[in-house]
Parts: C-alpha cells; sequence; structure tokens
C-alpha cells in the first residue's frame, strides 16, 4: 500500500514541501578497484558512490546493497560522505576473486503519491594479487646504501632495477627483499622496478644522494722520481661488482699512474702508487659514480 505524501511527511517529520520532478536520472560509480592486494583478515571494502540527481527521492528512503554469489549485503553510507556507500566483504577461502554489482532502493514523489524505485549497477570484478609492494622503507639515500622493500610474493629470483640497472638484491623473506643503492650518478630520481620469474612490479622513485670518498694524503709535494701511495676510502662496503674509482690529472707529464683503479666488492678502500715525473704543479681529480669529486693539489719539484 503506497503512502500518500501527507503520511509520508508526518513519518518521516519533513516541514519543507517536496519539489515534483519528470523521471530519474541515477546511476553509480564504483570505486572500488579491480586488483586488491591480499591481506592476512580476508576483508576487502567494496566502495561505490550513488548518484540520484532527482530531487524528488526521499533522502531517509535510499538503501544501497552490493550483492555477491546471490546474496544481498546491505551497504552503509556516511563514513566519506552521504553518497559514498561501504561493505567490508569477506572472502571465502580458497578464492581470490568475486564478481557483484550495486543495487538501490528508494522512494520518489509523484503525483502526490511515493513510488518505489530499483536501480541496479553494471556487473563488476575484483581479483586479489598474491605479489606486490607495499612499502620503501626510505626513498633517497647515497650509494651504498642497504634499503628493504616490504611486500608480499617475494622469491629469490627477484632483483630490484634502478631505471633497467640491477642492484644487488637480497630476499629477507616472502614480505621482505633488501637491495644495496647501486653506484649510479647522484642527484638523480630513478625509477625502481621489482622484476623476476613473476614479472614486473612499479615500486616508485628514488633520488641517490651524494656521499663521499677521503683521499689519503689529501696533499702531494714531491720530487722527479719519487713513488707515493695515495689510498681512497669510503664509509661502506663497496656493492657487488665493486666500485671504479677514476683517477684522472691535469699535468699528465709530472703525474705517472694508473687512470683507474676498482674498490673490490665487500672491500671499502684500495690504494695505487703513483711517480712523480717532470717538474709541475697542478692536481689529480678523483672520481666515482655518485660520490662528491676530490681535487688533490700535487707539485713535483726537480
Amino acid at each position: 500500500m503506497m503512502m500518500t505524501i501527507k503520511q509520508y511527511l508526518a513519518a518521516f517529520g519533513l516541514l519543507a514541501s517536496a519539489v515534483l520532478l519528470g523521471g530519474c536520472n541515477a546511476s553509480f560509480i564504483n570505486l572500488t578497484p579491480v586488483y586488491q592486494n591480499q591481506n592476512p583478515s580476508g576483508i576487502y571494502t567494496l566502495q561505490t558512490e550513488v548518484d540520484l540527481q532527482d530531487k524528488s527521492v526521499a533522502p531517509k528512503s535510499v538503501k544501497v546493497s552490493v550483492v555477491i554469489g546471490g546474496e544481498a549485503y546491505p551497504m552503509v553510507n556516511g563514513q566519506i560522505s552521504d553518497n559514498v556507500w561501504s561493505y567490508d566483504y569477506k572472502m571465502p577461502k580458497g578464492f581470490d576473486e568475486a564478481h557483484y554489482f550495486y543495487r538501490a532502493e528508494y522512494n520518489v514523489l509523484r503525483e502526490n503519491f511515493l513510488k518505489p524505485r530499483v536501480i541496479k549497477s553494471q556487473l563488476y570484478r575484483f581479483q586479489l594479487e598474491n605479489r606486490y609492494v607495499a612499502n620503501l622503507l626510505a626513498y633517497r639515500a647515497p650509494i651504498g646504501t642497504k634499503i628493504a622493500v616490504q611486500g608480499r610474493g617475494f622469491t629469490k629470483y627477484d632483483k630490484v632495477e634502478f631505471g633497467g640497472i640491477e642492484a644487488e638484491t637480497k630476499m629477507v623473506s616472502a614480505n621482505e627483499l633488501q637491495f644495496i643503492v647501486p653506484a649510479l650518478p647522484s642527484g638523480v630520481d630513478y625509477s625502481l622496478t621489482l622484476t623476476g620469474g613473476a614479472g614486473k612490479l612499479p615500486i616508485g622513485d628514488f633520488r641517490i644522494d651524494e656521499t663521499s670518498i677521503t683521499v689519503t694524503p689529501s696533499k702531494l709535494d714531491l720530487r722527479t722520481g719519487q713513488v707515493v701511495t695515495l689510498t681512497f676510502a669510503i664509509d661502506f662496503d663497496a656493492p657487488a661488482g665493486g666500485l671504479p674509482v677514476a683517477i684522472e690529472t691535469d699535468v699528465a707529464k709530472s703525474v705517472i699512474m694508473q687512470s683507474e683503479v676498482r674498490i673490490q666488492q665487500g672491500s671499502d678502500s684500495v690504494s695505487a702508487k703513483m711517480q712523480a715525473g717532470v717538474p709541475g704543479r697542478g692536481s689529480i681529480f678523483v672520481k666515482v659514480p655518485g660520490i662528491k669529486e676530490v681535487a688533490v693539489p700535487v707539485t713535483v719539484a726537480p
């Protein structure tokens, strides 16, 4: 039996007069992502925004439900806004996906009578992901720093890549990986990707900050023919593959030495011998990827 407008106003305590409109423009906006990260509780939030543009809709009459597997579950609103409805769905054990649709029931005022209306959304689907990246514990650091990646479904075959360049990566557990920031140019934002047998996953952007290298001695005063040993030291262990140390000078005839040495993996220093040549004055420049360049003044006397 339908209620008259007077009965409705009395029942809901409405004092304002209703506005009559012809037709009802209603729709659903699905706010539930297609892919959701699997969680230990097995509970996943389904959300939709219900857009009822007909001003003749009785607001307190609106009821929204989500239908999954043929069963309707009542949704609640007001947590985000009055138009957004939510339901926490418990996924049955052994399932990793669900198909569902939304249904809204409400009354509209038509010719002094409240008439029931029902609208349904299209059929939707959401799926659980067993492998994902949840958190990167730091988004910037100097080379050689050990950084943790947390998530789910990691394997010993997974590697972290900096813009396509593989970093030394260790599996701690199925929920955590650790990588060492590789020797790449500093001051650059790199796009991190998790790669492995199960495909690629984006991690986020990471900036390599500049660090320093210590050269001993820090100044050279030599005589022609004199041989001296330079030591290059960093404050971390060199990553896999070692760390190249390029050595250049602006007085090539006065400084005779290798153009490059390498700090071996797991070590924090390397030494190189140099011999003084013809008299002159200039500098030795020490360059390492991701590390601030160091200039060592050198003077060679007869």
